[in-house]
């Protein structure tokens, strides 16, 4: 009697919701602790793409120990990754701001205002695969950046699509703090969608060019996946 009360519990939807719930709170709990260091930022994002594809891809139950697999695995490269776009962020913010504001009584040319923005392309058309990929495949961090910047070119412009997933994420975080604890699955969940058919797509073609060498290379989607 007691194993089919259990079972009955078990199986009702509010069970099946509170659960799914504590599993969104769980790993996005995790995501944003370890990102409160800062410089872990980077292994932190690989570590959420990892938990959130391994949970409703991989249909995985083991939340807190594939979110720390990845961490782990992804420690050190996340964190170079990670400071290299922030050392290169402030650079091209200092650039921008010297550009439209000058310095004391340094004025640049109106026209250097354009230029200004150019060095924000390599983040543009980088940063919305870079984690997924590394999450994902293990290609090094000079790969990772290659490949990242191709999926980027094939993909255009879904990729665009992240980046307004990622910057709707972030306002309604900022405008309503309490969502951080569901926001950061909700947004990685919806940009899986697009990052998983890029890599499908991406394998297939490099499968079809290993199995026909005469292919044009041009075609070439993604290098060592």
């Amino acid at each position: 009697m007691a194993k089919k009360s259990l079972d009955t519990i078990t199986n009702s939807w509010l069970y099946r919701a509170c659960k799914v719930i504590g599993d969104v709170v769980t790993i996005s709990a995790l995501f944003l602790l370890f990102c409160l260091p800062v410089v872990t930022i980077g292994a932190s994002v690989t570590a959420l793409y990892y938990t959130v594809y391994r949970k409703y891809y991989k249909k995985s139950d083991s939340i807190s120990k594939d979110f720390m697999h990845s961490l782990k695995d992804n420690l050190k490269n996340g964190i170079i990754v990670h400071m290299l776009y922030l050392i290169y962020s402030a650079i091209a913010g200092f650039n921008i701001y010297f550009a439209f504001f000058g310095w004391g009584d340094i004025r640049l040319p109106d026209w250097y205002m354009i230029v200004s923005l150019l060095p924000l392309l390599p983040l543009i058309f980088t940063l919305p695969f870079v984690y997924a990929l590394m999450a994902r495949f293990d290609n090094g961090i000079k790969g990772t950046l290659k490949n990242s910047f191709t999926l980027c070119m094939i993909n255009f412009p879904k990729f665009i699509l992240i980046w307004f997933i990622i910057i709707i994420a972030i306002a309604i975080c900022i405008g309503f703090p309490p969502s951080a604890l569901v926001i950061p699955v909700g947004a990685t969940y919806l940009c899986q969608m697009i990052t998983e058919k890029a890599f499908t797509r991406a394998i297939d073609v490099e499968s079809s060019r290993e199995e026909d060498p005469a292919e044009d290379k041009a075609s070439e989607a993604i290098d060592n996946v």
